[in-house]
């Protein structure tokens, strides 16, 4: 079999050199976050770029695209997981084509230096600082997503989120907005109507970074991942990255609400044991990574919100702060932590925004995203559009601009199209954790006790295990029962969950 596929094993290990570059990238990003010395931005940038140039000139190579044509030609031979491989190197390399080298070291070298703006600029509450920077951001991305949408005569916005969420459409995710818009509203009214009747005691003490990452780490240990292969460390904004070996978590502590940075932790870790478990056998080929960005959402807000803001969880948690950590009385119990951790009211901060809102502020930077993709909106034409959306679907107004539409990275950093993965992802979460206890009933007597392994043995089975092999639709199919991302599942489990 082996001669017979001689060339679509040459692919193969072109591909897996492609694969540890981009992990290097990642790690290189990582370092940039955590231990960059201030001096060394603008080299880390060049050195970021020409890593990127690196990969995106043997990702559009005349002999990539040899060796794809002549494995196609001994697909006979090929299972059904290198079938799967070779249509999406063959699909990654159409997207490539459509950008030449200059237009993507102009992208890279415009996102890393607005990102870095960026971190000054929010700091300062200064976007006029920004809007140069960020226009031509948006400028590269829209001329990225038109020689794509060209090239694959699709919208150019789909094009975009086809980059974190493979094969979603604009007209599909506008049909479940269009729900949860209409839906919503009347349900965080009624939460917040019915909460306001709750007492809730607000935690008394002021605890130290070092006993909330000893606190996260415990937790870490409970939800499975292996800190063999993975670290924990402190960033601006919580992320995980790196690879099967090497997943690095980060999360942000604030000393007077414990809850943000261990709620950061659980969600990272959800994203971390995704990577973990993807499939050995193709770690270093596209099939073998993670299919988008939603399912990768889903699986850290399966273990945020679903499973980690569930009664059970939230049980075990307090044991845990009183029995190992000796934080007790009533503030620590598990009906005052529950009330706490899900609390609804609209805030201006998506991060730290409840399952409830949280669909909104997605749904306001896709409809703003949208409108910078078609030209419409210009970076100077944010501050107003964002306050007015915020005002119309939450019924809050920011003060300043660091706390509106400087709050976020993804734009600087060229991530249009990203954000629907968030609410895609809560809504999967939830079609999974329904399909999850149908087939283990015991889960939530297990979180109970702090365990995830009938959790996790369903997510590995139906979802992680299968890497990038099934289209988006299938894989939903496969891990959920259903073909399309199901709003009414997602609604039904807050209105049961919160009334």
């Amino acid at each position: 079999m082996a001669k017979q596929i001689t060339q679509y094993l040459k692919l193969e290990n072109k591909l897996k050199q492609l694969t540890h570059l981009r992990n290097l990238a990642s790690v290189l990003h990582w370092d940039a976050e955590i231990n960059l010395p201030k001096g060394a931005t603008a080299n880390r940038h060049e050195e970021l770029a020409t890593l990127t140039m690196l990969t995106h000139e043997m990702s559009t190579s005349q002999e990539l695209g040899n060796l794809i044509e002549a494995a196609t030609q001994e697909i006979g031979y090929l299972d059904e997981w290198q079938k799967s491989n070779l249509a999406t190197i063959k699909r990654s390399y159409e997207h490539a084509q459509c950008i030449n080298p200059d237009l993507q070291h102009a992208y890279s070298i415009a996102t890393s230096e607005c990102e870095f703006v960026w971190r000054e600029a929010r700091k300062k509450n200064d976007f006029t600082q920004l809007i140069p920077h960020l226009d031509h951001v948006f400028k590269l991305s829209r001329k990225i997503a038109d020689l794509k949408a060209s090239h694959f005569n699709k919208d150019p916005y789909d094009m975009l989120m086809d980059g974190y969420d493979p094969d979603r459409s604009t007209t599909e995710i506008q049909g479940v907005y269009d729900i949860l818009k209409r839906e919503l509203p009347k349900l965080i009214e009624k939460i917040t109507a019915k909460q306001q009747a709750e007492k809730i005691i607000n935690l008394p003490d002021k605890i130290d970074e070092n006993i909330q990452k000893t606190i996260g780490l415990r937790l870490i240990e409970k939800m499975g991942f292996d800190m063999d292969k993975g670290r924990l460390d402190k960033s601006a904004h919580p992320f995980c990255s790196g690879s099967n070996d090497d997943v690095r978590l980060t999360t942000r502590y604030d000393e007077n609400n414990f809850i943000t940075g261990l709620f950061g932790i659980i969600h990272e870790t959800g994203h971390g044991l995704y990577q973990q478990n993807l499939p050995e056998s193709y770690r270093n080929q596209p099939v073998g990574q993670p299919k988008g960005m939603a399912f990768h959402e889903s699986q850290s807000l399966i273990m945020e919100c679903q499973a980690g803001t569930s009664f059970e969880f939230i049980q075990f948690l307090a044991r845990l702060l009183r029995d190992e950590f000796g934080f007790k009385g009533p503030a620590y119990s598990a009906e005052n932590l529950y009330k706490l951790v899900n609390r609804v009211q609209p805030s201006l901060i998506r991060v730290e925004a409840d399952e409830v809102t949280y669909p909104l502020h997605v749904i306001i930077r896709f409809e703003i995203e949208q409108a910078i993709i078609k030209d419409r909106v210009q970076a100077t034409d944010l501050p107003h559009l964002w306050n007015t959306k915020m005002k119309e679907y939450l019924g809050i107004t920011p003060t300043n601009d660091s706390e509106g539409c400087m709050q976020d990275v993804h734009w600087p950093a060229g991530l249009l199209g990203y954000f629907p993965c968030y609410t895609n992802g809560a809504i999967i979460a939830s079609m999974l954790m329904k399909a999850a206890q149908i087939k283990y009933p015991a889960i939530k007597t297990e979180l109970r006790e702090g365990s995830f392994e009938s959790l996790n043995t369903y997510l590995n089975q139906n979802l992680r295990n299968f890497g990038a092999q099934k289209s988006s639709s299938e894989l939903l199919k496969t891990s959920t029962g259903y073909e399309k991302i199901n709003p009414g599942i997602f609604l039904d489990y807050l209105a049961g969950k919160y009334l």
